[in-house]
C-alpha cells in the first residue's frame, strides 16, 4: 500500500471514531467470526429446523445472523420458547445462541407469551406458532 493510500485509510478512521464513537466504529470493523455452534440434540435441530422452514430463515441466520428486526426476532423468540421446555435459557445461550445477547433472547421469547388473538398483527404469529405447536407435539410423540 502507498503511503498516501495508508493515509487516506487513518483519516477515515479517525472521522468514524469521531462520528460514531470508539466502540461502533470497533464493532463496525469487526468481522463476523462466529463460533462453529454443533446442534447435537436432536430435538435442538428439529425445532431449528421447524422454525426456519415456517419462517422461510436459514437456520444459520438463526443462530449467527447480527441484525434480528422484524420476523428474525419472532423466529429466534419461537426457538427459545420451544427450547426452554426442555433447557434452562443459560444452556441454549451457551450452546445454540452464543452471539446473541441472553437479555434479549429473554426479551424474544417473552414476545411469543405475550401474543395476544385480540391484536390484528399477532394473528400471523399465533398461526405460525398452532402450527409450530403441532410439530413440535408430533416429534415428541414420536420420540416417546
Amino acid at each position: 500500500m502507498a503511503q498516501e493510500e495508508t493515509i487516506q485509510i487513518l483519516e477515515e478512521l479517525l472521522n468514524s471514531v469521531k462520528i460514531r464513537g470508539f466502540k461502533k466504529t470497533l464493532n463496525t470493523l469487526k468481522t463476523q467470526t462466529h463460533k462453529k455452534v454443533e446442534v447435537l440434540d436432536e430435538f435442538d435441530r428439529h425445532v431449528l429446523q421447524c422454525v426456519s422452514d415456517e419462517f422461510n430463515i436459514p437456520t444459520d441466520d438463526l443462530l449467527f445472523s447480527r441484525y434480528t428486526r422484524g420476523d428474525n426476532k419472532y423466529a429466534i423468540g419461537f426457538c427459545v420458547y420451544y427450547l426452554n421446555e426442555k433447557k434452562p435459557l443459560g444452556e441454549i445461550h451457551k450452546k445454540l445462541f452464543i452471539n446473541k445477547n441472553k437479555s434479549l433472547l429473554t426479551m424474544y421469547r417473552q414476545l411469543i407469551y405475550n401474543l395476544n388473538k385480540s391484536h390484528k398483527a399477532d394473528t400471523k404469529f399465533i398461526e405460525l406458532k398452532n402450527n409450530l405447536d403441532k410439530k413440535i407435539q408430533n416429534f415428541k410423540s414420536d420420540k416417546e
